[in-house]
Order: structure tokens, then sequence, then C-alpha cells
């Protein structure tokens, strides 16, 4: 899985890119972090379902949540997944300064 970010958040201070924040956490199972086991995401339960519009919903709203629980400094607008076959596919993130 790709992950996509578009939008700007450029914010002072911060080091860490808004858009590898965000992939971070898409990647990370959730329960994964024995010290934080909530962080991460539930992409990992669709991994090897077959993309359909019920599939699609899910990763979005699963994209949403995470986005909008861990990384506070941006606010996700729209996401798109792009089915690369029957059980691969990327995202592409619409993001706007929270």
């Amino acid at each position: 899985m790709d992950v996509q970010v578009i939008g700007t958040a450029t914010l002072d201070g911060y080091i860490i890119d808004v858009a590898e924040e965000i992939r971070r956490v898409l990647k990370t199972k959730k329960g994964s972090i024995p010290m934080n086991p909530e962080y991460g995401s539930e992409l990992y339960k669709l991994r090897d379902r077959t993309i359909n519009d019920e599939t699609r919903l899910k990763v979005i709203s699963y994209t949403f949540e995470t986005i909008d629980r861990w990384v506070d400094r941006v606010k996700c607008k729209k996401v798109d997944v792009i089915a690369l076959n029957d059980k691969q596919f990327d995202l592409r993130i619409e993001i706007e300064k929270a």
C-alpha cells in the first residue's frame, strides 16, 4: 500500500513531515506497540479482502478515524482508494491544516 498525501499543512517548528506521520500511523498495526496499543490503524484487517464497495468504505472510515485521532496537526478532507488489482490498493489523502 502506498499513501499519497495532498494538501498544504506547513507548520512552523515541526521537524517530522506531516505526510510521513500519516504514512507511519496508517501502516502501523493497531495493538503492535506494547506501550501504546491503541496507536495505529485497523487497515491491516482488510489486507486480503477483495476490493469492492464495502471494503472501500471500511478503508475510508479507518483512514479518517486514524488521522483524526493521531495526527492532530491536520484535518482529513478526502480519501480516495485506488485499486491496483482485486486485492491491493493505494490511498490518496487530501488534507488541510487543523
